[in-house]
């Protein structure tokens, strides 16, 4: 116990901390001025220009989601798959010297990527727009999808060009498959 304070005051703020924890989660974020589709966004050309750098270096399962109805941390997330660490780091290259390119300048908010291939994981954050380069095994694992499950869905098929004839699903690796995860 710790000094000067009782017993009852201690387990009071036990209770206060479990009541905050277990309550509902509130949003605060006003959807009211967020157009309806996510492909009239204002920013849905600059994730489209964030999704075809991606395609062009052959990432695969490529997801943009709008989020901005669900958080004020950032608009929308982009998820893609690399198979290796040299196609991890050139997918996030290849993004990144387009943006920069293409809009003026335009770098990531600490003006690098964060995380590394060897990781399995590249974060590429715009602000509005957060990258995400994974390996098929840390996005599985990671589940970003399904906890953003509520998130709008951009429309992607007028811009990707299909990899092996399949697209839309993560396949199931192997660990022996993944050098990532040992």
């Amino acid at each position: 116990m710790s000094k000067g304070r009782g017993k009852k005051a201690e387990q009071r703020k036990e209770t206060d901390i479990l009541e905050f924890l277990e309550a509902p989660i509130v949003p605060k974020v006003d959807a009211s001025g967020i157009v309806m589709d996510p492909n009239d966004d204002d920013l849905a050309e600059f994730v489209k220009v964030i999704c075809k750098a991606a395609d062009k270096r052959k990432a695969e399962d490529i997801r943009a989601i709008r989020v901005s109805k669900l958080t004020a941390t950032t608009a929308f997330l982009v998820i893609v798959s690399g198979n290796s660490r040299p196609q991890n780091q050139a997918i996030a290259a290849a993004i990144s010297d387009e943006v920069e390119q293409l809009y003026e300048g335009r770098r990531t908010k600490s003006g690098k990527t964060e995380g590394t291939a060897d990781s399995g994981w590249i974060l590429l954050d715009y602000g509005d727009v957060m990258v995400h380069v994974m390996t098929p095994k840390s996005r599985l694992f990671y589940d970003i999808e399904g906890i953003w499950s509520k998130g709008e869905v951009l429309d992607l098929s007028d811009i990707l060009v299909p990899n092996n004839g399949v697209s839309g699903t993560v396949s199931p690796v192997l660990e022996e498959e993944d050098p990532f995860w040992s």
